[in-house]
């Protein structure tokens, strides 16, 4: 199989909750056959040996956490040599946390781990319940909605907001994405989402947010112009 195929069979199926308002714009893999350190979360490395064959990285992305613009998460799947998935781990606000267990976790045709999306901050865990035990987890979505744009970790510089980009970025997350959190999740399939290289994501995702905060300046003059 071609690493994208390999990225596609080991997939994970997400679980987002009903009212979020925030669509999850694509994701990069990167297949591994050998540690590595993560090409997209450098804080961490992908091990590969002993019972793990290959990895799966997916590097999850977002215009938008609900309060900030610009929004990066991961699942790691690692693979044996049945071709059966032995753990998956979920990046969780900077770091990440065990989210398969074998013969306990659900597990969709053999290959596809499950995975509950926190509402708006789009954080991974294996059991959506688990979100209650955070705090603010159902405020941030709504009271404490709006913040700036975040161009950071594998991306450098490659884009510098300006502050008029940060305005309308707090603006657009509290009038138009802020939401009630439900904790009741809904499943997307993998054929549901984009998936490409992570090296191809890298490219697009500074262009993304630079086309985004254009977005805003002419959505907030139009919105203007409509007021009577």
């Amino acid at each position: 199989m071609t690493d994208h195929e390999i990225a596609l069979q080991y997939a994970p199926i997400v679980h987002f909750d009903k009212n979020e308002t925030i669509p999850l714009r694509a994701v990069g893999y990167t297949v591994t056959r050998q540690t590595i350190t993560s090409p997209s979360f450098p804080k961490r490395n992908i091990l590969v040996g002993g019972r793990t064959v290959f990895a799966i990285e997916y590097a999850y992305y977002w215009d938008y956490d609900i309060q900030h613009m610009y929004d990066l998460e991961h699942i790691w799947v690692h693979v044996d040599a049945d071709g059966k998935p032995i753990s998956a781990e979920g990046s969780f606000h900077g770091g990440f946390i065990p989210m398969y267990i074998p013969g306990i976790s659900p597990l969709t045709d053999g290959t596809h781990v499950h995975a509950c999306c926190q509402p708006g901050k789009h954080a991974f865990v294996a059991v959506g319940e688990m979100f209650k035990t955070m705090p603010f987890w159902k405020e941030s979505c709504k009271e404490m909605a709006g913040g700036d744009v975040l161009v950071g970790g594998p991306f450098g510089g490659a884009y510098a907001p300006t502050e008029e980009d940060n305005r309308l970025s707090r603006w657009y997350l509290k009038t138009h994405l802020a939401f009630d959190a439900t904790l009741e999740f809904t499943g997307v399939a993998p054929e549901q989402v984009d998936y490409m290289p992570w090296e191809e994501l890298k490219v697009l995702i500074p262009q993304w947010i630079r086309t985004e905060c254009e977005r805003l300046r002419a959505l907030e003059a139009m919105e203007k112009q409509d007021k009577p």
